[in-house]
């Protein structure tokens, strides 16, 4: 062989060498991109479906609360019907049924005027009215709101990883037709564009949050 004939083997070899470690770099990361798209895409969805959930008992214990204020409600205002009627056994046995997280907030508005009295304004203005199931229903809110955030965090992740696994795949298709090229300009030129891809995919993988299912 020719020494130019040589020297086209010994270039077409090193092209060769140099794209069969870019497509097996490129494979593996390829791979762990989509398998970590895959994990990061069921934690997406474990988010939203316990965010839903947590928002169901949210909304139920809101209700709760509501149908308790009626209820307070409804109490005093019998109250205070019997109050000013001058019945007073019906008035301290409406006293005595009031519910228990009520009877703070009536007690304490009670005493803001003389005995035999009715003072001025709603026991549910003080701050000692307070419903345990509605703050329950803000809990489980605040909670609901962080998981949807959580699961929408998720699905940037996964999204990101799949990014990733196209730019792998535009490496694995330069690397492989780099070699079809008996120019060597367009053999570099394929080389230098999937270097590149492979460059950024690889920051891509590195910069984002791995999930090894541990």
């Amino acid at each position: 062989m020719s020494e130019s004939a040589q020297e086209t083997v010994r270039r077409d070899r090193r092209v060769e060498l140099i794209a069969a470690i870019m497509l097996s770099i490129a494979t593996v990361v390829t791979a762990w991109s989509a398998y970590q798209a895959t994990r990061w895409s069921g934690d997406q969805a474990e988010s939203y479906t316990e965010a839903s959930a947590t928002r169901t008992e949210s909304v139920r214990s809101s209700t709760e609360a509501n149908r308790q204020v009626l209820i307070d409600v409804d109490t005093f205002l019998n109250w205070l019907d019997a109050q000013q009627a001058g019945d007073r056994g019906l008035a301290d046995d409406i006293h005595a049924r009031m519910r228990e997280e009520f009877l703070p907030a009536f007690n304490a508005w009670l005493a803001t005027a003389p005995p035999e009295t009715i003072p001025d304004g709603t026991p549910f203005e003080f701050p000692e009215y307070r419903l345990a199931a509605e703050e329950k229903a803000k809990l489980l809110e605040t909670k609901a709101s962080k998981l949807f955030a959580d699961g929408n965090e998720s699905n940037q992740v996964s999204d990101d990883f799949v990014l990733a696994a196209v730019l792998f795949a535009s490496v694995l298709f330069f690397s492989g037709l780099a070699g079809t090229f008996d120019s060597l300009r367009a053999q570099v030129f394929l080389l230098i564009l999937g270097v590149v891809m492979l460059a950024v995919g690889t920051a891509i993988v590195l910069t984002l949050p791995q999930n090894v299912g541990f």
